[in-house]
């Protein structure tokens, strides 16, 4: 299992003569359970993908700890032990920059292999052919430069790359935002059968509720690095009832993006809770006071004064 207990991270910015503070996350705590998917959603800036750095071993956080099966992934005795380090993998966003555009496909697969020593020499092409097809590739395209591939089959090469270390544990950081509605349609039934096929943990960073649905067995609700609402079983997640998972259910894929523009900055109230400046149901409290995280149930818990419901 991975635990994130208590996390913060605050990046320092400058721009001109001022300076300013941005706490990305605040005292945030999530778990993964083995063979899993974790879906994480929020809108833009809201410190998803910060939060996926810091618990792949990328970003360290200011306070707080992450540890896999106990051992935590900073500390310095465990960040030297390379068998720990290939059981954690992460597939970028950005796919055409998570990829050397020198190398063929072959050569980014087997990458990972080498550097972890995964099987012996004479079986890596047999690893590197099995992972192509795995991602419903074909052998041929493993002599393919990444300009000669799809956005979404350069996103394959990608997964297959993740898988060639075996991990235990793979964060998916907006894994679908720059492909074609179709394609990402084909990327999500590949995660689905992954998921039932190896026993991998997923951490699923998304502003999609509905490709979130689609895989997760589990959903947590981020907003200005904190979490709002999480939900144990995500056949439940109609019971949502925070004013800002409410919204975010509501919103049509149509109005996303200017949504997604326009609170990029996000807004926060410095004193009490930080959706409050964009809350209906705010109140004096609200303002005032940030709520704690209040189980609902044993598995539905929601960080607000003023839910639905």
């Amino acid at each position: 299992m991975l635990r994130v207990e208590n996390v913060n991270k605050t990046f320092k910015t400058k721009r001109m003569f001022h300076r300013r503070e941005v706490q990305a996350v605040r005292e945030l705590s999530v778990e993964v359970p083995e063979g899993k998917c974790i879906g994480l959603v929020g809108e833009s800036g809201c410190g998803k993908s910060t939060l996926g750095r810091m618990a792949c071993g990328l970003l360290r956080p200011d306070s707080g700890t992450i540890t896999l099966d106990g051992k935590d992934i900073y500390s310095r005795s465990v960040r030297r032990d390379r068998d720990l380090k290939h059981r954690i993998q992460i597939v970028f966003q950005d796919y055409l920059s998570a990829v050397d555009p020198r190398m063929t496909a072959a050569e980014i697969i087997k990458e990972p292999i080498r550097n972890f020593a995964i099987v012996d020499y004479e079986k890596w092409d047999d690893r590197v052919r099995e992972l192509i097809r795995t991602v419903a590739l074909h052998e041929s395209d493993l002599q393919k430069y990444p300009n000669q591939f799809s956005g979404g089959q350069l996103q394959r090469i990608a997964i297959a790359r993740a898988l060639a270390s075996d991990p235990d544990y793979i964060v998916l950081d907006e894994p679908l935002s720059s492909l074609d509605v179709s394609v990402q349609a084909q990327i999500l039934n590949l995660l689905s059968d992954l998921k039932k096929s190896t026993g991998i943990s997923f951490l699923l960073i998304s502003h999609d509720l509905e490709a979130v649905y689609y895989i997760s067995d589990e959903i947590y609700v981020m907003y200005a690095g904190m979490i709002m609402e999480y939900i144990r079983d995500i056949n439940e997640m109609d019971k949502v009832c925070h004013p800002y998972s409410k919204r975010l259910l509501n919103i049509g894929y149509e109005q996303e993006e200017t949504v997604e523009e326009e609170t990029s900055a996000l807004d926060v109230s410095d004193a009490g809770c930080p959706y409050c400046n964009r809350c209906e149901r705010c109140t004096e409290r609200c303002a005032s006071e940030v709520p704690e995280i209040t189980e609902l149930s044993s598995a539905h818990g929601i960080r607000c004064f003023n839910p639905y419901g």
